[in-house]
């Protein structure tokens, strides 16, 4: 029966909502809720990286405050595939949240979760469900289906979600990779099949991140030759940085350095972390003896070596970066040595990942990497794809999702290209909470800010805190140190001023001694008016430092006045 007649026999039906917590309007983050019968599933619950306006903060995670406040409503959590920008926050809100939740994911993105789990001590928390693209789960009053897709992650999933409106259908990150090393490809038939199914795709929730490329992405095979042809030129050792989760590149790594008779030796916890995983699921195939320890390598010949490690986004502790720098503990690049770079450049990383780029030619290496090379492909759709998406699934509404507003503009256009109403087609923000009825609309906001993990600390950096930082970064810091009588406000010692950042001691020796000087006539000016309130006093000398260092410098420094009382 259409979902249309059910709704007549059964009388007017709820609304489902999708809640954005992340991932729209920016890359990253990833993290929407979907509600249905008073309850709400999660999915996805991924991190992003900070960018330079950010020091100090280790990483960026989703404001949780949403399901935070709904605690007791959250059925479970599925993960589309196993990337941090969409499993790296979930050990984050279980801690928050104190108590078991059901996670639904394929075998290889829960593995990569549970290592995650334990390092945060969180594993109790977490009842994880592996599910096998092609069939379907039931969870509370959702009914959802899995469907295979092709990513440069394997055992990537859309989501098929039933609601009394037809599906929402979620395609996770992916694109139609027609040779994928595997042999798996994405799933069109079962992807053109939601169409007739339940009321057919009442609303999908699609990737934008290559809205803006035209064409087809190439496929991961493409990549596997020119591996093949740089580690057969190469007359020494060959280092090839990727992400430890890109399993068939990796895999593509070491069948380059089985044909041209070399071992492999992996690098960077997170490397091993994968590698031990997919090893383990029969996804990456590497025979023992084709691998080396670390700490054997500088005992072989280089020309029979290839080492595959992570630090392709220019970390700065990661092994490439300790490389370029000439500080690494196992690999030192001579003149000859050969680095492959094989990843795109995550925006906003573009700074730290040529600074490892120079280092590596300063070590006399041959470096290769996009786009001067070949060297990687993709994992995310390109235009053609994206139109073969919503021409195969035929959806009655459209949302743009994974991307930043350019990216979700443009899949925007392309969904009516293919015929789609421009009125069906809603291009979100993070926070948006779009009710889906026959129509569906943005009905609310909801908070959906970045929380800073900084450390130990989760959620205790605000928006003022790095607006501090960045000031102390751009004009530096003046500590003024001064002892004062408690009773009568008459200087006993000092003020001695110490600056960090600001000016040169040995070179602006004068402009601190005027600040010395007009420190003291506020003093003396203080305690002939019998001011001798602490707080008062250091508003006064902030207020005279602030303007003569702006008169003198143009610049506004941090001023910290350290008054003790005597």
């Amino acid at each position: 029966m259409p979902a249309s007649s059910r709704r007549r026999a059964n009388g007017p039906a709820r609304p489902a909502r999708v809640v954005f917590l992340g991932g729209v309007g920016e890359v990253g983050r990833n993290m929407s809720c979907v509600g249905l019968g008073g309850r709400i599933l999660v999915v996805d619950v991924g991190l992003s990286f900070p960018h330079a306006e950010m020091p100090g903060i280790d990483l960026v995670l989703p404001d949780f405050e949403y399901v935070r406040e709904r605690a007791d409503l959250l059925e479970a959590v599925v993960l589309t595939h196993g990337h941090e920008d969409h499993i790296g926050a979930l050990p984050y809100l279980l801690r928050e949240l104190g108590r078991p939740l059901p996670v639904f994911g394929t075998a290889f993105t829960l593995a990569l979760l549970e290592g995650k789990l334990d390092e945060h001590g969180v594993r109790d928390r977490a009842e994880l469900h592996t599910v096998v693209p092609g069939e379907g789960v039931e969870v509370g009053p959702f009914t959802m289906r899995f469907m295979r897709v092709t990513h440069s992650i394997p055992d990537g999933a859309a989501i098929a979600i039933d609601t009394p409106f037809g599906t929402i259908l979620h395609t996770g990150d992916f694109k139609i990779d027609q040779t994928p090393l595997d042999g798996r490809p994405t799933d069109l038939h079962a992807l053109a099949e939601e169409a007739g199914r339940n009321g057919g795709v009442h609303l999908l929730l699609s990737d934008s991140t290559n809205a803006e490329e035209a064409g087809y992405t190439a496929s991961e095979r493409s990549v596997g030759p020119v591996l093949t042809d740089i580690v057969a030129r190469a007359p020494r050792l060959v280092v090839v940085a990727c992400f430890s989760s890109h399993i068939h590149r990796i895999q593509q790594v070491v069948n380059a350095a089985r044909a041209n008779e070399r071992v492999v030796t992996f690098l960077g916890r997170s490397m091993h972390q994968s590698v031990d995983a997919a090893r383990r699921l029969g996804i990456l195939t590497v025979p023992d003896e084709d691998v080396v320890p670390i700490e054997e390598v500088d005992r072989l010949d280089p020309s029979r070596v290839v080492v595959i490690c992570t630090g392709s986004q220019g970390e700065p502790l990661s092994a490439l970066s300790l490389m370029a720098a000439r500080e690494h503990k196992w690999i030192r690049l001579e003149e000859n040595d050969t680095v492959v770079l094989s990843s795109s450049l995550i925006p906003g990383n573009e700074p730290a990942i040529h600074r490892v780029v120079d280092g590596l030619y300063r070590t006399g290496a041959d470096v290769f990497h996009m786009p001067a090379a070949r060297v990687h492909a993709s994992g995310h759709a390109a235009q053609e794809e994206l139109r073969l998406m919503l021409s195969l699934v035929r959806p009655r509404w459209f949302i743009p999702i994974h991307g930043e507003r350019r990216h979700l503009a443009h899949h925007a256009k392309l969904a009516t290209e293919v015929g789609i109403p421009p009125d069906h087609v809603l291009v979100c923000e993070d926070g948006d909470v779009v009710e889906v009825e026959e129509d569906v609309r943005v009905v609310a906001r909801v908070a959906a800010g970045m929380t800073f993990v900084d450390g130990l600390g989760v959620g205790d950096v605000g928006e003022v805190v790095l607006r501090d930082r960045r000031k102390l970064s751009a004009d530096g810091v003046v500590v003024v140190v001064l002892a004062i009588d408690a009773h009568h406000g008459e200087v006993l010692a000092g003020p001695d001023i110490v600056n960090r950042g600001f000016v040169f001691d040995e070179t602006a020796g004068d402009i601190l001694e005027e600040a010395r000087n007009r420190v003291m006539l506020s003093l003396k000016g203080s305690s002939e008016a019998e001011v001798i309130d602490r707080g008062v006093l250091e508003q006064n000398i902030r207020r005279t430092l602030g303007k003569y260092f702006y008169e003198v410098t143009q610049r506004k420094p941090v001023i910290l006045p350290v008054i003790m009382e005597v």
